[in-house]
């Protein structure tokens, strides 16, 4: 019986210590793992979860370890200030009721300024992979899809770099003197000769 009181005590102190622990150190590999969106979604989560608990853990440890004296009571010297204090007679150790206070604010300031400069940084990291995101949308090139037949197909849809045919812009060509270049839909840059109605293109290397 008494065996098993202690375990149950046991997981009650630090059971709950140990999975706010387990979260916050994780959510900190989640994060360094950088894994776009997902490591700064799901770190910053588990990192906010593993400091609250950590915080309501130590709070409820505090209640459990402050209560009321019982009749059988002995005088032990607080571990921090050294004050004399009342504890039970089973009790081998104690930290009075004020330092435990000033452990407690202090622990939870220093959980507070982790909180929000976690959360800043958080929110700075996914302002500027937004930025960077809607410039790369605004740097890429419109596509346009001209008629006749191409080859390969893929150069249908494209732009036209330099040297154009006429109406498009002009400018030095990659390709050789005359022949228009064409960034196409694959992402690649070719050149592409016209004969009649159709284009050959070839990519260059």
């Amino acid at each position: 019986m008494e065996k098993k009181k202690f375990f149950i005590s046991f997981f009650e102190d630090f059971g709950l210590l140990f999975l706010s622990v387990v979260l916050f150190i994780g959510g900190i590999f989640i994060l360094s793992a950088k894994i776009a969106f997902w490591s700064l979604f799901l770190g910053i989560a588990s990192i906010q979860i593993g400091i609250v608990l950590i915080i309501l853990t130590f709070d409820s440890f505090i209640k459990r370890k402050s209560g009321r004296l019982t009749d059988e009571y002995k005088t032990l010297n607080c571990l921090v200030c050294r004050a004399p204090t009342f504890v039970p007679k089973y009790q081998a150790t104690t930290i009075c009721h004020d330092c435990q206070l000033r452990i407690s604010k202090t622990f939870k300031t220093a959980t507070l300024v982790v909180f929000a400069l976690v959360t800043l940084t958080a929110t700075v990291g996914l302002v500027s992979q937004n930025q960077d995101l809607r410039r790369q949308a605004a740097q890429r090139p419109i596509l346009v899809c001209d008629q006749g037949v191409w080859e390969p197909e893929v150069c249908q849809c494209g732009v036209w770099e330099a040297a154009g045919p006429e109406g498009l812009r002009p400018g030095g060509s990659v390709c050789e003197k005359g022949v228009p270049s064409r960034l196409c839909s694959d992402g690649k840059t070719y050149c592409c000769e016209r004969e009649g109605d159709s284009w050959d293109c070839y990519q260059v290397e």
